[in-house]
């Protein structure tokens, strides 16, 4: 499959002291893809302020936001966004939804974490914990979703690090939930994974990855690494699966931070793996 790449090195999303890392990532990975058709988003330099709200960086935020969104107006495939914080994911699911529309796009959350913070409630003020909260319509001026998802077609993935009020979300939502592990009788994630994006009965989908739903064990390179993930294989078994059942309407590989480039050998391997299983040729 062809498709577009937009290297997106945003890190004022992020809560973590190590942000710095994510351009790091990017910067890696903008190495490997191919430069016919790979563009890059220039973000702003410096944190950036409040705007007199408690989402920590939100101009720079919003400001990147739009600078991705004008590479995303030009581009006519499928673009994979990769680097950067969760936040970063922003531009591309907004682009997706003006694409498909709201009422025929499933969003799959690939993610350790739930991102359904509201500003209030959010332990650090950072907007990578409150996007997906801002996505379904939740969020506040000036960051909110014009149009939003809809919670009946968003499925989380290898969630297990949710706070008491992102649990009281999914559960007002109805949002649907995939665990880790492999459920029922032998049934994997991965067949779990498609039969939640088939039963929304959208036609395409966009994945938001952010690497911290793999295991520890077999990824490394995250700020906020939580044990019982997903493993490398379920993973991309899964993209493969949603890539089947529905057509790629984009996606966003989030929260690459190696320590440093000798240490990003291996997790650099694994999140090419990814990409790999995105552009794939889907099959039945």
């Amino acid at each position: 499959m062809t498709v577009d790449f937009l290297v997106f090195p945003q890190w004022q999303g992020s809560d973590s002291a190590r942000a710095m890392r994510l351009v790091d990532g990017a910067d890696l990975l903008a190495h490997d893809l191919p430069s016919s058709n790979t563009h890059r988003v220039e973000v702003r330099s410096g944190a950036g302020d409040n705007l007199g709200t408690s989402v920590r960086r939100l101009s720079s935020v919003l400001s990147n936001r739009d600078s991705a969104l004008a590479v995303l107006h030009t581009l006519t495939q499928p673009t994979i966004t990769v680097g950067g914080d969760c936040a970063s994911d922003l531009a591309g699911v907004t682009h997706a939804v003006a694409t498909h529309g709201a009422d025929n796009l499933a969003v799959v959350w690939f993610d350790a974490h739930g991102d359904l913070n509201a500003a209030d409630d959010s332990p650090s003020g950072a907007f990578s914990g409150m996007v997906l909260r801002t996505l379904l319509g939740e969020g506040e001026s000036p960051y909110n979703a014009e149009t939003p998802i809809d919670p009946a077609r968003l499925i989380l993935v290898g969630g297990r690090d949710y706070g008491d009020a992102e649990l009281a979300v999914i559960e007002r939502l109805g949002i649907r939930l995939v665990s880790s592990l492999e459920v029922d009788d032998g049934v994997t994630v991965a067949e779990t994974v498609a039969d939640a994006v088939r039963a929304t009965g959208s036609s395409h989908a966009y994945l938001h990855i952010d690497l911290d739903v793999l295991d520890p064990a077999e990824f490394e390179s995250v700020h906020v690494p939580v044990p019982f993930g997903l493993t490398v294989s379920q993973l991309t078994a899964s993209i493969r699966a949603v890539r089947a059942t529905a057509e790629l309407a984009g996606a966003g590989i989030c929260e690459f931070a190696p320590a440093d480039v000798d240490a990003a050998g291996d997790d650099l391997t694994t999140v090419l793996r990814v990409i790999a299983a995105l552009t794939s040729t889907p099959t039945d």
